[in-house]
């Protein structure tokens, strides 16, 4: 039996979907009168990169150009810094949207990128095949 990563599971009620390409955030208080839903769209970019630093970025820095190589070379786009701070940019604000915090992706100057929060779980499913 194989399993393959399905997405991540951001604290207790914001979920990362791979295959959807979305983070949704489903949040029901202690009395379950009170019922939050939000959900977020990744461009395949976008996606990329945070499925990159999830991946990588949770225990050690990700340079930016290791960024670069690994999400635009690797997929036969024009890396550039620029780029790279404005995909993050856009990120960050989507990441807003669901309530994580501004330094979710932290950023070191000139070390690389790290994520700043401690309760983030990988999802595996069962994989056939």
């Amino acid at each position: 039996m194989d399993y393959k990563l399905y997405g991540f599971l951001i604290g207790k009620d914001i979920h990362f979907d791979i295959g959807s390409k979305r983070l949704y955030r489903f949040s029901v208080d202690c009395t379950e009168r009170n019922l939050m839903f939000g959900s977020v769209f990744f461009n395949d970019t976008m996606m990329q990169l945070f499925l990159y630093l999830l991946s990588h970025g949770r225990s050690q820095k990700v340079t930016k150009d290791e960024l670069l190589s690994k999400i635009w070379e690797e997929n036969n786009l024009s890396p550039s810094t620029q780029r790279l701070w404005q995909v993050l940019n856009k990120l960050n604000k989507k990441l807003a949207m669901v309530g994580l915090p501004e330094d979710f992706i932290q950023s070191a100057k000139g070390a690389g990128y790290t994520i700043n929060y401690p309760e983030i779980t990988p999802l595996y499913c069962e994989y056939v095949k």
